[in-house]
């Protein structure tokens, strides 16, 4: 494979990409945007970014990840665009220069969080898109998430303990906090679910694959492995889509065996879109 950084598009965007031997190289197939979120840069979380990038070059597609303006080596924009626009505007010029160095006219993208995020606007408003992967997806609380959130709790003696002595000196709880954590700052907001339900129905309506892969690290929103379906049942997504979750992986995916899991399930998904049959997953 080859590697080599670049600088692209109006806002000077610095991005890897990532391309396969040619006599890999799937013929036709999309190339593959990959966003970074928040103010990682495009290494991706623990570097799993770098090894996606590699992993789909083995089997045969130009993968490109690249830096948001003020992200990593990337220039600040100059304009004031909304950061939402902002991600749709910088996305596009990241698929347009891949189609001009690669020659190809479909893209797959995909980001963690808030690169989850852009991916799924862009999405919706480039037709050249056909994929869509996502880590920790807008996700929407169901009846079952709360019950196996708290019904654990009431049967607890330590869960009770601590919701009396809450009650009893909450100053004293709240000194004790502040004292040991610095409370953070930046809070993810989901749209509306049927905003999402309804851009989740044009995309499969419009032949989009989709991978979605949650884990526990935001357990605050999702639980179990069937929530993403049952939280938009008319979509039927459990047949429709590939989604995977893992309770016990957090929301960086740190571990190396979880990485694993994600990267021999996007090899697995990725081969749909190109000319080759799926081969064994990666040892």
């Amino acid at each position: 494979m080859r590697e080599r950084a670049l600088v692209f598009g109006p806002a000077n965007l610095v991005g890897i990409l990532t391309q396969p031997d040619p006599e890999r190289a799937q013929k036709g197939a999309p190339g593959f945007v990959i966003l970074n979120s928040g103010i990682l840069h495009r290494v991706g979380a623990s570097r799993l970014y770098v090894r996606l990038a590699r992993v789909l070059a083995e089997e045969g597609f130009t993968t490109l990840r690249f830096d948001f303006s003020g992200v990593g080596d990337s220039d600040v924009r100059r304009d004031a665009i909304p950061v939402e626009e902002r991600f749709v505007t910088e996305t596009r010029e990241a698929m347009d220069y891949v189609a001009e160095v690669a020659g190809v006219d479909r893209f797959v993208v995909g980001g963690l969080c808030s690169g989850a995020d852009g991916a799924f606007f862009s999405s919706l408003q480039d037709d050249r898109i056909v994929g869509l992967w996502q880590i920790d997806a807008f996700c929407y609380r169901t009846p079952r998430y709360y019950r196996r959130r708290y019904l654990p709790k009431l049967v607890d003696p330590k869960a009770w303990a601590h919701s009396i002595k809450v009650r009893v000196a909450p100053d004293e709880m709240e000194a004790r906090d502040d004292e040991q954590f610095v409370k953070p700052e930046y809070r993810r907001i989901f749209p509306p679910k049927e905003i999402v339900g309804e851009g989740l129905e044009t995309l499969l309506d419009r032949g989009v694959g989709l991978y979605f892969f949650f884990t526990g690290g935001q357990d605050e929103h999702y639980n179990y492995a069937e929530q993403h379906a049952e939280s938009f049942p008319k979509l039927k997504l459990d047949r429709r889509a590939r989604i995977r979750f893992i309770g016990a992986c957090t929301h960086m995916v740190t571990e190396l065996d979880h990485q694993r899991v994600f990267l021999d399930d996007m090899r697995e998904w990725a081969l749909q879109f190109g000319d080759r049959a799926a081969a064994p997953a990666l040892t």
